[in-house]
């Protein structure tokens, strides 16, 4: 898995690419919580781009939803953008749609493609 993190005016843009699976989902929270910033102004924004991500597994999952909770206690927001039809379906499968807030592709070059 590589991530890497992208600051625009309106957010921090993580992306993945690879899997987000039980040997790599912890990497992914520390990478998390060591650049976005711990203030509460309620100004954060964290959009995790996962056009590249290749598989998910329930821990990966599990990781996102532990992160969105992070974010939400810092008052902020967060989103997950340009996912895969087959990252997409997982989380159909597992009624976790309405759970986040999704940004499309096209929603996504126009507000933060560079």
């Amino acid at each position: 898995m590589e991530i890497s993190l992208k600051k625009s005016a309106d957010a921090h843009i993580i992306s993945i690419s690879g899997s987000l699976d039980i040997y790599t989902s912890l990497d992914f929270k520390n990478f998390l919580e060591a650049n976005i910033p711990q203030v509460q102004s309620g100004d954060l924004h964290v959009v995790v781009n996962l056009e590249k991500l290749n598989y998910i597994d329930s821990s990966g999952i599990g990781m996102l939803i532990k992160q969105l909770n992070y974010v939400q206690e810092l008052k902020g927001k967060f989103s997950i953008a340009n996912m895969r039809p087959a990252i997409e379906k997982v989380f159909k499968v597992a009624g976790l749609t309405s759970y986040f807030q999704t940004i499309g592709e096209e929603e996504y070059r126009e507000k933060f493609a560079v």
